[in-house]
């Protein structure tokens, strides 16, 4: 089912938490066709970091290394470009026997996440008796990583997380009970910066074009809304990635100790369709609400050419240096 890029998105902080509880190694990858019972035994280089391409539409997964994507994901890279670079895995990572999955949704503007925000919280309450006080927030942690990690593992009839802009916290212990699957949304970029933009337009007419020019005049400032750099897909792709395998090569612990992420990397308009192949290949329900549409009736016009040159003016030559 397609999903649609027609949500918008703000910078809520977490509110208070409700709770209904009474009681407190990877190798570079070759040419050819490779599968992995998971590919994270020893020591990594982040470049070697491996991602999985999940295309639901012809059911096939394919790998590539952050090194690649790295390098390839420029502003006008398509996802079958990424897909082309990739090769043909035979499944994704099987999940360690005696550890829960984790599907942890990592949500960004115009990709989606007014869709997740609301099915992540409705589904953490129903399943794990948490929620926000505030309708308006994601669900418990959605934008703080040292609240959603402790929440996860304490919610252990919950399989999905939705999260934005987190970091993984470092002085956690290892999650030996957890395996976890990090979903990051791809969206070409140009397009993602017009949608975002339009958005600013939809809001407030021309006043919040207005106000985006504004702090791109400030000597470039970042929005706080839709159109945000750090907010971009492979932005945050890159950020997180940093925390996961600097844990993940934790020294001197046991394979029953070890950490283990997997990554995928999947086109907007697949969301719902990934999220049903993911609960099969890994025996997990289905997050109720994942299909939704978002804010589908958009009123006609944009912001002005002018402002979309000058966001691109300051920030656009960093996608292609994100390490």
């Amino acid at each position: 089912m397609e999903h649609s890029d027609d949500d918008g998105d703000d910078d809520d902080d977490d509110g208070e938490i409700y709770s209904s509880n009474d009681e407190n190694s990877s190798s570079p990858i070759s040419s050819g066709t490779t599968s992995y019972k998971h590919p994270f035994y020893t020591h990594f280089e982040t470049n070697d970091l491996p991602i999985y391409l999940v295309q639901s539409s012809s059911n096939k997964t394919s790998l590539i290394s952050w090194g690649s994507v790295a390098m390839s994901w420029n502003r006008t890279t398509q996802y079958e470009d990424l897909v082309s670079l990739s090769l043909q895995a035979q499944a994704l990572p099987e999940i360690h026997s005696g550890r829960r999955p984790v599907i942890m949704i990592h949500c960004g503007p115009k990709t989606g996440s007014t869709t997740l925000r609301k099915a992540c919280r409705r589904n953490t309450k129903k399943t794990c008796g948490i929620w926000e006080k505030n309708r308006s927030h994601g669900s418990p942690g959605y934008m703080d990583g040292n609240k959603l990690f402790p929440l996860i593992e304490w919610c252990n009839s919950t399989y999905h997380f939705c999260a934005k802009e987190i970091t993984v916290p470092l002085d956690l212990p290892n999650f030996s009970d957890l395996e976890f699957v990090h979903m990051f949304p791809f969206r070409n970029y140009d397009e993602w910066a017009r949608s975002a933009l339009k958005q600013q337009y939809d809001r407030s007419s021309e006043k919040g074009c207005n106000r985006t020019y504004d702090k791109l005049l400030r000597d470039c400032t970042h929005d706080q809304m839709e159109l945000d750099f750090r907010k971009y897909g492979k932005t945050e792709l890159s950020k997180f990635k940093e925390g996961v395998v600097e844990r993940m090569n934790r020294g001197n612990v046991t394979d029953s100790q070890r950490e283990y992420h997997t990554f995928i990397l999947y086109h907007h308009r697949e969301l719902d369709d990934v999220l049903e192949r993911l609960s099969e290949v890994y025996g997990i329900p289905h997050l109720p609400g994942s299909d939704g549409h978002g804010k589908v009736k958009r009123p006609e016009g944009t912001c002005k050419e002018y402002i979309l040159d000058k966001y691109h003016n300051c920030f656009s030559d960093q996608l292609t240096k994100l390490k």
